[in-house]
């Protein structure tokens, strides 16, 4: 016999499924806000107005963009990590959220309070020489670290720049001493001055430069050479082991959307990643997209998380 209380939680329940089911069916049902926590106009930016400008016109609903840089991304991050859990805020942002923990003691959030939703895309990190280098190989550069001391010039202390030449220069057994700048540009200027003597950038930002002859590339960090740059060897080819990571960017939203919503947002993100009209947009900034599902996603970004940590700790890395 069902009880009065059984049938009105049992009436109960069923419309809270209901409801559920019919959010995912209906998302989204209002202005969904895309947060870029860096400045117009930075690496992230771009990617982050072609999704939102993809999904608006999927969607037929408004997205929108809204840029909160800051604090190396945390202050835009830890507005999405206290954003309602319902697909109404996303963030789109680099991998910077992997290094964040590591170099950080105190975030103004929980990283575990974000949610891995859809991979974006990825470009290639390239170990650059500048003016005072007298290598032209990478042999040659690791022999040129054992004659005189190497000065490592990142886009900032924690950025994705200094972890990634912090990984290649351990995995080569080179030596050198980070020198940290306020950003890429900076660190590019000081390079080709010959006022540092290696970088480790993305090809987007520096593979002109390189192309131009104006800095040297030595190793392509992976197993595969950019488009940009053919001529520029792979750490896998160059048996550097240890030293294959890119320079990701990939959507995320507050930890508690419910998985369908969720796997809505990577289909769609997916789908409109993998058009040829997308292809082209990152083939300009030598970007490629990889399809991941959240599981997969998740994955990488916890493995990365756990790589800059152990690299951190070993290096003896911290903030300042």
């Amino acid at each position: 016999m069902i009880t009065p209380l059984k049938k009105l939680f049992t009436v109960a329940a069923l419309a809270l499924l209901s409801a559920s089911g019919a959010t995912a069916q209906n998302y989204p049902n209002g202005t969904v806000t895309v947060v870029v926590p860096y400045s117009p106009g930075s690496a992230v930016d771009p990617v982050g107005r072609f999704i939102a400008t993809e999904l608006q016109e999927l969607w037929g609903s408004t997205v929108v963009v809204d840029n909160k840089p800051g604090a190396g991304s945390t202050i835009g991050t830890a507005y999405v990590a206290g954003a309602p859990a319902d697909g109404s805020v996303l963030l789109v942002t680099s991998a910077a959220f992997a290094t964040a923990p590591a170099i950080y003691k105190e975030l103004p959030y929980d990283p575990q309070a974000l949610l891995p939703v859809a991979f974006a895309s990825q470009a290639s990190f390239v170990l650059t020489g500048g003016a005072n280098v007298k290598a032209n190989t990478m042999a040659e550069l690791i022999e040129e670290a054992k004659e005189r001391k190497l000065f490592l010039a990142t886009a900032g202390l924690g950025s994705s720049t200094h972890f990634a030449g912090e990984l290649i220069t351990a995995a080569a057994g080179i030596e050198a001493e980070p020198v940290h700048y306020k950003g890429g540009t900076e660190s590019l200027v000081d390079l080709m001055a010959g006022r540092a003597d290696i970088y480790v950038g993305t090809t987007v930002g520096i593979g002109s430069n390189i192309a131009a002859g104006q800095v040297k590339g030595f190793a392509v960090l992976g197993d595969r050479r950019a488009d940009s740059i053919p001529d520029v060897p792979t750490t896998a080819e160059l048996g550097i082991e240890g030293a294959n990571v890119a320079f990701w960017l990939g959507v995320f939203a507050p930890k508690g959307l419910p998985d369908d919503i969720a796997q809505k947002i990577n289909a769609d993100v997916t789908k409109i990643l993998s058009s040829e009209k997308a292809k082209e947009f990152l083939r300009k900034t030598d970007s490629v997209h990889l399809p991941m599902s959240p599981a997969e996603f998740k994955e990488m970004v916890d493995s990365e998380v756990a790589l800059w940590k152990k690299l951190a700790d070993e290096r003896g890395i911290e903030a300042q």
